[in-house]
Formats: C-alpha cells, sequence, structure tokens
C-alpha cells in the first residue's frame, strides 16, 4: 500500500482542479515568458493571446482525457508511483507535440522563415511543458495532500469519546455517513458503488454511495477497516469468528443479522494480521 499513489489524488474534484490550475498556469506562462518564439508567430497581441488560449485549451483537453482515464482506471486498479510517474511522462510528451507541431502546420511559413525545425521545436517544446504542468502538478498535489492530512485529524479528534468516527465520503468528496467504528460491520461493492453495513437502534442499515472499494480501503487502512475479498472491506473490530469450511476461510461476526464474509487466498494473510493487532 505503501508503493501506490494516494487515491484521494484521482478523485473527480481533485482532478478537475488540477486541470483548471494547470491551464490557468499554462496560459500564463506563454503570455509572459513566450517560449519558442511564440510572439513572433502573430502581428497583433490580440492575436497572440487568441491562438495561445487555443494552444493550451487543446492541450488541456488532451490532460482533461489522460486524467479522466487515470480516474477510471484507478477504480480498478492500484497505481504505483512509477505508473504514475510514466503517466505525466507522457503527459509532457504529448503536450511537447502540440506545441511543436502548431508552428509547423498552422504557420508554416513562420517555421519555413526561421528555420524552425520539428525537432528543435519538439525539444524546446518539452522543456516549456515541463515547467507548465510540473509546477502546477506539484503545487495542487501538496495542497490536496495538507487538505487531507488536515481532514483526517479533523476526524480523529471531532469526538471526545473513545470510540473513532468513521466518515464515508463519496468519490466527489462529499460526506455522505459519518457513524462510530462500532457501528460499522462491513462494506460491499457493486460497480460503481459501495454499499456500508451498519447497526443503528439496534437495526441493521444499509447506505449506498458512489464511490471505489479501494478508495475507501486506503483511507481507512490503518483504522480497522480492511480488505477481505475484492468484494468486501470488514471492521476488524466487530469479527468474532474466522473458521474454514469446505476448504474456504469465513469471517462470521456472531450477528446473523450480517452475513458471514469470504476471505480471499490473497487477503488472508493480511486479514489474520489485522486480527492479531487490533485484538
Amino acid at each position: 500500500m505503501k508503493n501506490q499513489v494516494p487515491s484521494y489524488l484521482n478523485t473527480k474534484q481533485n482532478l478537475t482542479l488540477l486541470v483548471l490550475a494547470t491551464a490557468l498556469f499554462a496560459e500564463l506562462f506563454i503570455l509572459f515568458f513566450q517560449p519558442f518564439e511564440s510572439r513572433g508567430w502573430v502581428s497583433t497581441d490580440w492575436q497572440f493571446i487568441l491562438w495561445s488560449t487555443i494552444i493550451v485549451l487543446v492541450a488541456m483537453g488532451i490532460i482533461a482525457l489522460s486524467r479522466t482515464l487515470m480516474c477510471n482506471y484507478a477504480k480498478r486498479h492500484e497505481i504505483s508511483y512509477l505508473d504514475y510517474a510514466i503517466w505525466i511522462a507522457a503527459e509532457l510528451i504529448a503536450m511537447a507535440t502540440i506545441y511543436a507541431a502548431f508552428p509547423i502546420v498552422v504557420l508554416q511559413e513562420f517555421s519555413t522563415e526561421r528555420g524552425l525545425s520539428f525537432f528543435y521545436l519538439f525539444k524546446e517544446s518539452l522543456l516549456a511543458a515541463t515547467f507548465i504542468l510540473l509546477i502546477p502538478y506539484t503545487i495542487i498535489t501538496l495542497w490536496i495532500a495538507l487538505k487531507e492530512k488536515t481532514a483526517l485529524v479533523h476526524d480523529s479528534t471531532s469526538t471526545p469519546t473513545s470510540s473513532p468516527m468513521y466518515l464515508f465520503y463519496d468519490e466527489k468528496g462529499d460526506l455522505k455517513l459519518s457513524a462510530k467504528s462500532e457501528m460499522v460491520y462491513l462494506l460491499e461493492a457493486a460497480d460503481n458503488y459501495v454499499t456500508i453495513y451498519y447497526l443503528y437502534n439496534e437495526k441493521v442499515e444499509k447506505m449506498m454511495i458512489r464511490n471505489s472499494l479501494r478508495n475507501i480501503e486506503c483511507r481507512f487502512s490503518d483504522q480497522g477497516l480492511v480488505r477481505c475479498h475484492r468484494s468486501y472491506v470488514i471492521n476488524i473490530h466487530n469479527v468474532q469468528v474466522v473458521r474454514c469450511q469446505d476448504g474456504e476461510v469465513l469471517v462470521d461476526f456472531g450477528d446473523k443479522r450480517f452475513p458471514t464474509v469470504p476471505v480471499s487466498k490473497g487477503y488472508a494473510e493480511k486479514v489474520m494480521a489485522s486480527i492479531t493487532h487490533y485484538k
């Protein structure tokens, strides 16, 4: 888990913020620094602003598509830091290619007069794209991480009782359910939704939120919610029995109102280690 990119970086809300901030920074960067002789492309300032805006919008469209694909991919797979770095490198190459191709394709007369080859423009564009992407990426990522850590601190100190609260958010970052930890028993995944089983006024309640099980697992990985199956996360605090039946490992909460949950072989060691740690 430590080698995986935090799931909160891939929420739609944070990805939208990242794309918008990058677009704004890219526009300001081109207007103020005028990389690869771009001011000479046109005769007036208004034309320069127009063309620079068009280039930025096209490039950000590709970045937005890339981040949408990343968001959808992260719902089903874990993204390592190496995967994340390769993804960003691909975005840099795509953005540099657009910047380099623009004067060659659209402004052929200008590029011919200046003797600007695609290789030269690509090299200059790659350097500019690195600044355009990495600076806002770094700033926004640090800000998101700080906001997330602040929220976690608030969550852990928001109640004076000894029982911590579980705060469940949807994929947009909106709070959908807040419950004491001992009230929550298990979470079940179904497509792009997660159903939370919890006890309230001695009755079993269910709450469905739009999010991935992996996102929730990452958020509560050190708070007793443990993945035991591709479709289930269990509250290890409420587990009463772990038994082997017909070659299958099962988790029982000691309460017939809650279903018995299977434990996959790939998660069995983690579940047993968690039981040893928390019990």
